[in-house]
């Protein structure tokens, strides 16, 4: 399977999801993490990851699974990339790498879990649930089906809109408490002096929901956001996120993000 994404498709998820990341948009900022061109984004590179992965595991198995994918190299635009499988009696292991295959940019992984045993691994007794207004939720319910047409399974744009509330209504706040020295004068999530790349992601899914279709919405989706384990040093900051999803009052979703700042200005300086 050959990937490649162009510019309307970057577009069209940044329009979804709000993310305007610089480097994305501006070929100086993503030559600043090592690209010769704009950057794509990791989640739309993830979403025909995660819907191939996920139709063949459901062929051969059934029950909760976790799909999870870690990052290791920005993908380019406009670039083909090659997707390689390994199948084994619970999992499926893939990679995404470059045509001569000698760099591998996403390595992850699909495989058999048991959600009750992840459930009694979190402690969520005492979050703060938001609900996402179901108008709301079936707009971008429209516009995912719109332009991500080859995307099936409901679990995948649940992952792909909470992305979207975390991203825009979460992170200013979360990043301006936690990481006012790292930031500097940057008051936002996206800016110049600071880069953030999306570098792990993990999902939970539940028996519920793990072969559900876009066909019908549930009328009542709450989550919450977890801030873990933050690291800081003097030029790099990550963190990881917890963001249980409840789907008709009862967890059926668990999503768990890695992501890392780069001061990006350091490196300006270092050139000059």
């Amino acid at each position: 399977m050959i990937l490649n994404f162009d510019k309307d498709s970057v577009k069209q998820w940044a329009d979804f999801s709000g993310d305007f990341n610089p480097i994305h948009f501006d070929a100086l900022k993503a030559r600043q993490i090592g690209l010769n061109d704009l950057a794509v984004h990791g989640m739309l590179a993830m979403l025909p990851l995660k819907q191939h992965t996920t139709d063949l595991f459901l062929k051969e198995l059934v029950g909760g699974y976790s799909w999870s994918s870690s990052l290791r190299y920005p993908l380019g635009i406009n670039e083909d990339y090659e997707l390689l499988l390994k199948s084994s009696d619970s999992k499926i292991t893939f990679s995404l790498n470059d045509m001569q295959s000698t760099k591998k940019y996403f390595i992850g992984r699909i495989q058999t879990n048991n959600f009750d045993q992840t459930l009694e691994e979190f402690d969520f007794s005492n979050v703060h649930q938001f609900t996402i207004p179901s108008d709301f939720m079936k707009q971008k319910f429209n516009e995912f089906q719109k332009n991500f047409t080859k995307i099936s399974f409901l679990w995948i744009y649940f992952d792909a809109l909470i992305f979207s509330i975390y991203l825009t209504k979460h992170t200013p706040k979360l990043f301006t408490e936690r990481s006012k020295k790292f930031m500097g004068k940057q008051k936002q999530f996206i800016g110049d002096d600071v880069l953030f790349l999306h570098t792990n992601h993990k999902v939970y899914v539940s028996n519920d929901i793990s072969k559900l279709n876009l066909v019908n919405i549930p009328e009542t989706v709450s989550y919450s956001v977890i801030i873990n384990d933050t690291t800081q040093q003097e030029n790099s900051l990550s963190f990881s996120v917890t963001i249980p999803v409840w789907v008709e009052n009862k967890i059926s979703i668990i999503i768990t993000m890695n992501i890392m700042g780069i001061k990006a200005y350091n490196q300006i300086k270092e050139k000059d």
